[in-house]
């Protein structure tokens, strides 16, 4: 939720103030949580020797789904 400033419109009806609404979020701010930091953490991707991509804790380097 996000708290935007709205002009009042009186040809459509709406008043004007600061109005709750629903945004989108970006996939780059949601973080996946590490037990072993206990903290939200930053992720990435590699290839292993086999050819399998598999993502990684930033922090700790331990794999997600091996």
């Amino acid at each position: 939720m996000v708290k935007k400033h709205q002009k009042p419109n009186p040809q459509g009806g709406k008043q004007g103030g600061i109005v709750e609404k629903e945004m989108p979020l970006a996939v780059s701010k949601v973080a996946i949580w590490n037990p072993a930091a206990k903290k939200g953490d930053r992720i990435g991707v590699k290839t292993l020797t086999d050819g399998k991509r598999v993502r990684f804790f930033k922090s700790n380097g331990e794999m997600l789904d091996a």
